[in-house]
């Protein structure tokens, strides 16, 4: 009777562990991520004026995915939005990060300076831009200057909902409006805009 090689003990704890580990991180990382999803929908719903989402990509999304846009909210040919914004990983990431106050240093030091600290602070400005941006898409915005103005005047309440202190959420949007509004492409900047009214 012919006999067959056995895969080593070894091997199969090996592989056991690997596996194991592979599954308590996805378990992790899904509770993080709809954690995040569920915060950012309620700030979402009270901007849009109803019940809406904000999806944040899953694993395989953040590696092979990519949009060149960090948000998107659908239309359809009517001209109404849908009940759902997806946004890129790397505003998912920094609005987790602020919720979770791991932006501290970058917050307080926008609040004092009175600029956008480091690419971080640049960051996470950007991405409390964005989901205002998409949720007041949302509300039946579809002019892209319009939308972009209202989150100016918004996204400090946003901050603020996700940890920001007052001073940080006005140092925020101020600092998006004078350092990054000028550089976005023309469709999403109006000389009627006139930004934050903070002090």
């Amino acid at each position: 009777m012919p006999r067959y090689p056995t895969t080593p003990l070894w091997l199969k704890l090996s592989v056991s562990v690997v596996l194991l580990a592979a599954s308590a991180w996805w378990v992790l990382d899904r509770s993080d991520r709809v954690g995040n999803e569920h915060r950012l929908s309620a700030i979402a719903s009270q901007i849009a004026g109803r019940e809406v989402e904000v999806h944040c990509p899953g694993p395989l999304a953040r590696v092979f995915g990519g949009s060149t846009a960090e948000g998107w909210v659908k239309f359809d040919a009517a001209g109404k939005p849908a009940d759902e914004t997806k946004l890129q990983k790397t505003s998912c990431a920094e609005l987790d990060a602020l919720a979770e106050g791991r932006r501290i240093k970058e917050l307080e030091c926008t609040a004092r300076a009175g600029i956008l600290c480091g690419r971080r602070g640049t960051e996470v400005a950007m991405a409390v831009d964005v989901v205002t941006h998409e949720s007041f898409h949302m509300s039946g915005i579809l002019d892209e200057a319009a939308t972009e103005c209202a989150s100016l005047g918004r996204m400090a309440t946003t901050a603020q909902q996700l940890g920001a202190t007052p001073e940080q959420g006005a140092a925020l949007a101020r600092g998006q409006f004078t350092e990054t509004y000028p550089l976005m492409g023309e469709v999403y900047r109006s000389a009627e805009c006139k930004g934050p009214t903070l002090p």
